[in-house]
């Protein structure tokens, strides 16, 4: 069977979608999705055809909360030329697209603040970019559905509104710390003339502002859309109405939640992000009368979620978890035991992984963009700045060029590690892409990145990678420097997830995987200054490692700036193991590597400064305080290393 490839969702391909539905029946809530996408661009831009826009997704929204599902596509005159020839990477809403909020979660909302507030007088939503700005118009047809004299902006950080006299209802993706949200409403209105709607995770994401004197109004977590579909008597009723079994006859019915893991909205499972979309972990009756352990994972249920329905519905064979089912806001696919990945030795499994990847993309790639070359990501163009002191110029070619190689672009946003199982018939198996929300196309189906981060994931020499790719690629030049680009690009996304992914039942697995992130980066920069040829003279030598402690622990950086790390003094291995492990007893978590011995911190990030204090007393007691360093996690280097 041909696959067919995986479009990576830009403005361009967007704007072009939206063209060629003129006069047709497309869903309401992906036209409503694809007009916001173009307007927020089209603020980006400074387009003039932005007003006509926001006049467009107002007229969207207003028919979505009426309930139509099926709407006649626009005017194909009132999408601007420019954008169907952007080929920029659409920006996701945090939200809508990886955190589990749905369109129908902010008529909830501004119905809660209608109920809750006296407050009749003309209104202007404002969506904080760029979430808001998905969410906000929604509430702002509900309101003007309620008589109101509404008008609907979206802003950054920093930029001005001037409402007169009109109330400012602030609207935004769920909360993390509030502080954007605290600036934006202390710098829009006066005091009592501005107030927050926002769907929140737990309350106490929002207690800053309410600390503050700034009305907030909350859709808690137990009332979004996503989180209700998997309630006990919800989940049969709606895998009844709209799921597609991929095996034809289907199951029988539902058998019952694993205990403990009805919910992950509401149960915590362990490992799970707290911000991870709804999960359930259930069991089918299959028509022998048997019984099928599977996981339920929230999807998007709009054009967020194209590629991951594609991807469950086209992705078969050994290695990932087989898909039982598709919905239009979930994938039912088999549960794996998450107890059986190995803590050492995946790299025996390598060349399997490199398999996998490779035969990944040959059934899944991604459609090659025509007309103009896409600009350079940000990541690559840091990279590139980087890497030549600021002068990208020369440099920036070369490595998109290589990015380019395997048909691969880099994420500029969050990543995911991949994961990977040994089942109990020992076979490999991999989650990632299944079991886990899915984040972005340029993600999902790079084969660089993936190839890149099995250096991380399997803690191998990045060469060794390249060789066991080289040797399935035969007769074109090495993919190393592809590979040491993606790694460089994969690192900081990666990196800037691991405080936000850390819990202390994974404590040992986070420090291994931050320190290998930044022993991987530290050897890919070393390989592209010895590719690159940056002076006449030969490579200057521009790789640094932090000695002082990063902004957050387990937080690895782009290794470049700083200081040389610090190498064992002689007399260094006189250091006993057991005196560090007594030492850190109840205060972190002792992982042995190579020479080195990594400090993972047990308690929760709220405690990592006290936590970062408490190192200042080992270093004390060390006989040479420069044993202790940090590359990723707080590691003590146990032997020389000259």
């Amino acid at each position: 069977m041909t696959r067919l490839p995986v479009r990576p969702l830009t403005v361009g391909s967007l704007a072009r979608d939206l063209v060629a539905s003129e006069g047709l029946a497309v869903s309401a809530l992906r036209c409503y999705e694809i007009l916001t996408a173009l307007w927020v661009r089209a603020e980006d831009r400074g387009l003039p055809e932005a007003d006509q826009l926001r006049t467009l997704v107002l007229r969207a929204a207003r028919r979505l909360i009426t309930g139509e599902r099926q709407v006649v596509g626009p005017d194909a005159g009132l999408v601007p030329l420019s954008l169907r020839s952007d080929e920029s990477v659409v920006r996701l809403p945090a939200s809508l697209a990886v955190q589990g909020v749905e369109w129908p979660d902010l008529i909830q909302l501004a119905e809660k603040w209608l109920s809750t507030t006296s407050a009749r007088g003309p209104v202007t939503v404002v969506g904080v970019r760029t979430g808001g700005a998905y969410l906000a118009p929604l509430v702002a047809a509900r309101l003007a559905r309620e008589g109101l004299s509404v008008t609907c902006v979206c802003v950054r950080p920093g930029d001005a509104v001037a409402p007169g006299r009109r109330r400012i209802l602030l609207v935004d993706d769920p909360p993390l710390t509030g502080r954007t949200l605290m600036s934006l409403a202390q710098g829009l209105g006066k005091p009592g003339t501005v107030d927050v709607l926002v769907p929140v995770v737990k309350e106490d994401d929002v207690q800053p502002l309410r600390d503050a004197g700034i009305p907030v109004t909350t859709l808690p977590r137990t009332l979004w859309a996503s989180t209700r579909r998997l309630a006990p008597g919800a989940l049969g009723a709606y895998l009844n109405e709209d799921i597609t079994w991929q095996d034809q006859e289907g199951p029988s019915g539902v058998g019952g939640f694993r205990a403990g893991r009805e919910n992950s909205a509401l149960t915590g499972w362990p490992g799970l992000r707290h911000r991870s979309p709804a999960r359930a972990a259930f069991a089918l009756v299959t028509p022998s009368g048997g019984r099928q352990q599977v996981v339920a994972s929230w999807v998007p249920p709009g054009i967020f979620g194209d590629a991951a329905r594609t991807a469950a519905t086209e992705l078969d064979g050994p290695v990932p978890p087989a898909t039982v089912g598709v919905a239009p806001a979930m994938v039912i696919s088999e549960e794996l035991d998450a107890a059986a990945r190995p803590a050492e030795g995946m790299e025996l499994w390598l060349d399997e992984a490199v398999d996998y990847v490779l035969d990944r993309s040959a059934r899944l790639p991604i459609a090659v963009t025509l007309g103009v070359p896409a600009p350079a990501p940000a990541a690559l163009k840091r990279l590139a700045s980087a890497l030549t002191n600021g002068r990208p110029g020369t440099v920036l070619p070369r490595l998109q060029r290589w990015m380019a190689s395997m048909g691969s672009s880099v994420p500029d946003g969050r990543c995911e590690a991949e994961k990977w199982f040994i089942d109990p018939a020992g076979r490999l198996r991999k989650t990632g892409h299944l079991t886990h929300a899915y984040r972005r196309d340029n993600e999902l189906f790079t084969p660089l990145i993936d190839l890149a981060a099995l250096t991380i994931a399997f803690g191998c020499d990045l060469k060794t990678v390249a060789a066991a790719v080289d040797r399935r690629l035969p007769g074109g030049a090495s993919c190393l420097p592809a590979l040491a680009t993606a790694l460089l690009c994969y690192g900081p996304a990666r990196g800037e997830q691991l405080p936000r992914t850390y819990n202390p039942e994974r404590a040992a697995d986070t420090a291994r995987e931050a320190y290998r992130l930044q022993s991987a980066m530290s050897e890919a920069a070393l390989i592209l200054q010895e590719t690159l040829t940056l002076t006449p003279n030969g490579p200057r030598t521009v790789l640094r490692r932090w000695t002082g402690a990063p902004g957050a622990l387990l937080q690895p950086v782009l290794p470049f700036g700083g200081r040389p790390a610090p190498r064992a003094p002689r007399g260094g291995a006189g250091i006993t193991e057991d005196a560090i492990v007594q030492w850190a007893q109840g205060r972190f978590e002792v992982v042995r590597t190579s020479d080195a011995l990594l400090l993972a911190p047990l308690g929760p990030a709220a405690t990592w400064p006290d936590t970062a204090a408490a190192l200042a007393d080992l270093a004390v007691r060390l006989p040479h305080p420069d044993l202790l360093a940090w590359c990723g996690v707080p590691l003590l280097q146990m032997e020389r290393t000259c």
